[in-house]
Formats: C-alpha cells, sequence, structure tokens
C-alpha cells in the first residue's frame, strides 16, 4: 500500500482530531514570512478553506511557536498573549491547540492547530501529547516528500539535455515551461514562494556578424548563471532574452536578486533591461513570467525615452 502523501495525510490528521476532540476547525498551514496559508482544513462553522491567507503575527500560532502562549489553551480569553490579538477579534474563538511542523533541518514550516468558537473543559489538555505526536508525524512525512521532491528536481536536471539551450547551456524554451509547471505544482502544494526575472540584452536585433552576438550571449549566460542561486532556474528564450525563475524567495530575496543580475550584467561590460515580478497565489508561475516580460518592456522602453 502506497504511503500517503503530506496532502492526503494532513486530511486524515485533522478528520481524525475533529471526530476525536471536536473542535469546530482544524488546520495544517505554512508559516511564510508574513503571511499565515492554510494548506488543508477540516472546517465545521468558520468559512475557512484551503488557500486562505491570514497575517502570520496575528495569529496564535505565531505566539506559540516563540512560547508566548501554551500549545493548548482552553479558554483563550484567560491567555493575554492570546486574547489581545488581532486574530481573536477577527473570529469567535474560545479555545485553541497548535503544535509546530518543522521540516528535516528543524526549521518551521507551519503548524497543526485547532480553533473552537467557545471554551472547552480544561480537559482538553490532556490532548496535547496525541496532538504532538501527530505534528511530528506530519513533519516527518513532509520533510521525506520536500528532499524527495529536491532529489527529483536535481533528478530532472541532469536528464535535461533535450530541455538546454546548446549555445549557452542553459534551459531552453521547452526546459524553462517544464520547470514553470514543475515549480507552480511545488508552490500550490507547500504554499511556497517565487519569483521571475526578465532579462533582455541591449543592441543584439540584426546585429552582426553571427559570431559576435554568440561572444556576447555566452557571455550574458556565464555572467548571469554565476549570480543566480544553485535551486533557481536560468534560461535563455529568444534571441536576446534570458529568464530566471527563483524558487523560495521573499519579495524582498526577490529585488536582491535583482539588483544581482543587473550588477552581473554591468559587470560583463554589457547593458539590458530587466523586470520582476512575484508569483501571485491566485494565478501561478505562467502569469508571474507574463508580468515579468511586461516589467521588463517597461524598463526597456523607459531607458528608450531618457
Amino acid at each position: 500500500m502506497k504511503a500517503p502523501d503530506f496532502a492526503g495525510a494532513s486530511r486524515e490528521v485533522l478528520t481524525f482530531l475533529h471526530q476525536r476532540i471536536g473542535m469546530d476547525l482544524w488546520m495544517v498551514s505554512r508559516a511564510d514570512n508574513e503571511d499565515w496559508v492554510v494548506l488543508a482544513a477540516e472546517d465545521h462553522g468558520y468559512g475557512v478553506k484551503e488557500g486562505d491567507v491570514f497575517r502570520w503575527a496575528d495569529t496564535f500560532c505565531s505566539r506559540m511557536v516563540r512560547e508566548e502562549g501554551p500549545r493548548v489553551a482552553p479558554r483563550v480569553a484567560d491567555v493575554p498573549a492570546y486574547a489581545a490579538l488581532p486574530f481573536a477579534r477577527q473570529l469567535p474563538i474560545g479555545a485553541y491547540v497548535g503544535v509546530p511542523l518543522c521540516d528535516a533541518e528543524g526549521r518551521l514550516f507551519g503548524t497543526l492547530c485547532g480553533l473552537n468558537p467557545r471554551p472547552m473543559p480544561s480537559s482538553l489538555a490532556e490532548e496535547q501529547t496525541m496532538v504532538q505526536v501527530l505534528g511530528d508525524m506530519l513533519s516527518g512525512v513532509l520533510s521525506a516528500e520536500l528532499q524527495a521532491s529536491t532529489l527529483a528536481r536535481e533528478a530532472e536536471a541532469a536528464r535535461s539535455e533535450a530541455l538546454t539551450d546548446p549555445l549557452t547551456g542553459l534551459a531552453n524554451r521547452r526546459g524553462w515551461e517544464t520547470a514553470l509547471a514543475a515549480e507552480e505544482e511545488r508552490c500550490r502544494r507547500y504554499g511556497a514562494t517565487a519569483c521571475v526575472v526578465a532579462i533582455e540584452l541591449d543592441g543584439m536585433k540584426g546585429a552582426a556578424p553571427r559570431e559576435v552576438c554568440d561572444a556576447v550571449l555566452v557571455r550574458a549566460a556565464q555572467a548571469l548563471r554565476q549570480t543566480v542561486r544553485k535551486p533557481d532556474t536560468l534560461a535563455r528564450l529568444d534571441e536576446d532574452r534570458f529568464m530566471v525563475l527563483g524558487v523560495e524567495c521573499t519579495t524582498a530575496e526577490a529585488m536582491a536578486l535583482l539588483r544581482r543580475l543587473e550588477q552581473s550584467v554591468q559587470t560583463a561590460e554589457l547593458s539590458a533591461a530587466l523586470g520582476m515580478a512575484m508569483r501571485n497565489r491566485s494565478s501561478g508561475l505562467f502569469d508571474t513570467f507574463e508580468r515579468a516580460v511586461d516589467a521588463m518592456v517597461e524598463h526597456r522602453d523607459a531607458r528608450a525615452r531618457a
């Protein structure tokens, strides 16, 4: 029998906890910088669903993982760290249970938590050990799956000759689209963030001779390859255009990547227009790709008018 994946295991755990303890809402979430993303929900009254996003700093879980509040609070009103939070004013919350979920390196990934609109008996505290065991089990499943995902990504890169631009050794358009599709699935499954950067070299259209253009493209590819991070994807799509898929990055990290790419182009004694866009959780990475190109075109046109 095939072992359940993280999503399937999460749903089974939430169903079991609702049946066992009876709280109105159980969730598996991801703590993603400023966002708290609901990956799975067993809801019986709150109207919370998979994909909902809350502000992480406003949640009980943010206080719980910092050990400012207990993992089990039968009466939320009796816990100042929880009672004063905006989250307690957004939703009717009388009782709370939460445990952290961690990846293989012990870093916080998210939480397994339960909410109830009314206070619950003090005996709720007796369930903490069981909830912790289930949270540890989900962390183990998550760690194994993320590791398998990393190995699969590396294996895919190793067999990508058909997806490679022969001149620069970078991913070609087919390789780029394959990487976008794979990372979009990963973002949806784990609530991850990503960005796309578009880079268009100046003066390449109609330039001659051919060997001069090729030398410029190779020099640009080398400069960009030295700048992107190991898990990112760098591709050459057209005669003068490169693309970067930045994975697991915040907006600040994406902006830093954009600045490094711009600096690498200048260091290689080239000039280019650049544009960046962050993945939107509702529209996905192919839309991000188009918005990054639009931002690059806007930068190119603005430079032409200057």
